[in-house]
């Protein structure tokens, strides 16, 4: 039986946002024209080899738990992309991180898929970040990216809110460096700052009418979240946006969503963190303006699912 190719459009993207098709296609619909979305679902047998395997992994004790005891693999790791991008002239390009790899299948939808072109996944993500972007940080005067890393959602910001004034949060010398770097080469309002999840600094204010905003960093505290929620909320931001992978949206009693639960507890990922902030909502502290599980994510679980809220 021949594989049946499919694409994702317009339609497929604001479904999976939770979003009006209008507000994709006028934010993100000359961007997604320019990509390429096709795609094939793969077969039953397929998807059993890759659920299997995914146990087997997490079973085997093959994943590195997330925590403070990784800062050495976040400075060799941003070092090499520090070094791609002054080797490559200062391709905006050489910032994407490297496990974005295009030689894998990919979630989406509930199916697993084998991608056309290789950069399907970090072409996903960028539809999704100019669509959040716009969407949501348009009336902030100053955005703080903690645990920005490369500086690769920095730049697609700089590009898009050319009067804002960015921030760039990470614990690691490399990060810094290479936001000085993007700084210099393209003459953006970028500015990297040292900051560590795990040793808060109180003493490191942001300015008023703020947006602070995560992509993939939380999940990287081990759990240890409360912190840096503590230092959000004394801060004051007028909107908080956290893109991360949260364990709520998984249901364990599917068992693809079972493997993705597994594999996010082996990274030792965010663990109640959504819980958490609907608890502070209950008690009045914050409102929850929207969350939403996106349906696409890598090879072993979704990364896509975001959390929007303030303090009341």
């Amino acid at each position: 039986m021949n594989e049946v190719t499919k694409s994702i459009n317009t339609a497929d993207f604001a479904r999976a946002f939770g979003a009006d098709e209008a507000e994709v296609s006028r934010f993100c619909g000359g961007l997604i024209k320019t990509l390429d979305f096709k795609y094939t679902v793969l077969p039953q047998e397929k998807r059993e080899e890759l659920l299997l395997n995914a146990i087997k992994k997490c079973d085997n004790a093959e994943l590195s738990a997330s925590g403070a005891h990784r800062k050495s693999d976040w400075r060799r790791g941003w070092g090499e992309i520090l070094q791609d991008f002054h080797n490559s002239g200062g391709d905006l390009k050489a910032l994407v991180p490297k496990d974005w790899h295009g030689d894998r299948p990919l979630r989406y939808n509930g199916d697993y898929i084998m991608p056309s072109f290789g950069t399907f996944e970090r072409d996903f993500t960028l539809v999704f970040r100019h669509w959040l972007y716009q969407k949501y940080f348009a009336d902030y005067e100053n955005i703080y990216e903690f645990g920005c890393g490369t500086g690769h959602n920095l730049a697609v910001m700089a590009q898009l809110f050319p009067g804002k004034r960015l921030f760039g949060m990470d614990w690691v010398p490399e990060s810094q460096e290479l936001l000085s770097a993007i700084a210099a080469k393209y003459g953006w309002p970028i500015k990297g700052i040292h900051f560590d999840f795990f040793k808060l600094d109180y003493s490191l204010k942001i300015l008023p009418n703020s947006l602070i905003y995560t992509s993939s960093a939380l999940e990287q505290l081990d759990g240890d979240y409360g912190g840096f929620l503590d230092y959000s909320m004394a801060n004051r931001p007028a909107l908080c946006v956290n893109v991360e992978c949260m364990a709520e949206y998984y249901d364990e009693n599917q068992l693809y969503d079972y493997v993705a639960l597994k594999y996010h507890k082996a990274r030792h990922y965010l663990n109640g963190f959504l819980t958490h902030l609907r608890g502070m909502e209950k008690d009045k502290k914050i409102q929850i303006i929207t969350t939403r599980r996106t349906g696409f994510g890598s090879l072993y679980h979704e990364g896509l699912m975001y959390v929007i809220w303030k303090l009341l």
